[in-house]
């Protein structure tokens, strides 16, 4: 009996990865969820049917609050975590794009703030070369969640934070290298609990001076000093037109965190 769950399960979710979820009814979507979760729990089901069922996860995450709170209702959060420490990288990949795609989920954003939470995020997304895309869905959750001031603090006290941006900032890759300067552009930007609404504080906040101790605003000055016509520098170094764009992006992102530090 339990063979033959495993097996209508998994046909859902071998549907669901290559089915676009907004052409089911919200009935077929919200009742798929609950399955969806029983298989990547389930410690008999192989890496082959977690791989999907995580994948069909993060499509349903993607269809907006409804569908992230029912996943969030059927222990998703733990369910997903629990994923991330699988021995296959496919399995790591997709539990972490499929909590990546909960945020800001009022209990993600809660989890997330746990520093123990927040230190395998950063380890995942400074790990590029041995996983890209896990470190790519690991930056692109640090990214967004770090517009949230408990979940900036925290990053900020954690040890590795320095060199994980570092790591991230460094890597020569302009996608991870957009989504580390979106999390140090968030950084910046916070303000302490008691900076008055006009700025008119003596200090800066807590999360720009980690920042600056970071050494992450001097990176940013290098990187505008060597390539601040952003559009030139990657037709100089022979982009594609893509590529091109996002260059010119990092680089007025990082133009951006020069201005917020002066």
């Amino acid at each position: 009996a339990k063979k033959t769950l495993r097996h209508a399960r998994h046909c859902i979710a071998k549907l669901l990865v290559t089915l676009n979820p907004s052409l089911l009814t919200t009935s077929q979507r919200m009742g798929a969820i609950k399955p969806l979760i029983h298989l990547i729990r389930d410690n008999e089901s192989s890496d082959l049917q977690q791989f999907e069922a995580l994948m069909s996860v993060t499509n349903l995450a993607s269809m907006g609050d409804e569908t992230k709170n029912r996943i969030v209702a059927e222990k998703g959060i733990g369910t997903l975590s629990y994923a991330m420490f699988s021995e296959h990288e496919s399995v790591r990949q997709a539990a972490t794009e499929a909590v990546t795609n909960l945020v800001p989920h009022r209990e993600v954003m809660k989890h997330l703030a746990d520093p123990e939470h927040l230190k395998l995020f950063l380890a995942f997304a400074a790990d590029y070369q041995a996983n890209f895309g896990c470190a790519r869905a690991a930056a692109g959750c640090l990214a967004m969640a770090s517009q949230d001031p408990e979940i900036a603090t925290a990053m900020v006290q954690i040890k590795t934070f320095s060199e994980s941006t570092h790591v991230l900032l460094e890597c020569g890759n302009l996608e991870l290298m957009h989504r580390g300067l979106i999390l140090v552009l968030n950084l910046v930007y916070q303000r302490d609990a008691d900076e008055k609404d006009d700025g008119s504080k003596s200090s800066i906040s807590k999360c720009k001076k980690a920042v600056m101790e970071a050494g992450l605003v001097v990176f940013c000055a290098a990187y505008v000093e060597s390539y601040h016509d952003g559009q030139k520098a990657a037709h100089d170094l022979q982009f594609s037109q893509a590529d091109q764009a996002l260059m010119a992006t990092t680089v007025d992102i990082a133009k951006e965190i020069l201005q917020a530090c002066e």
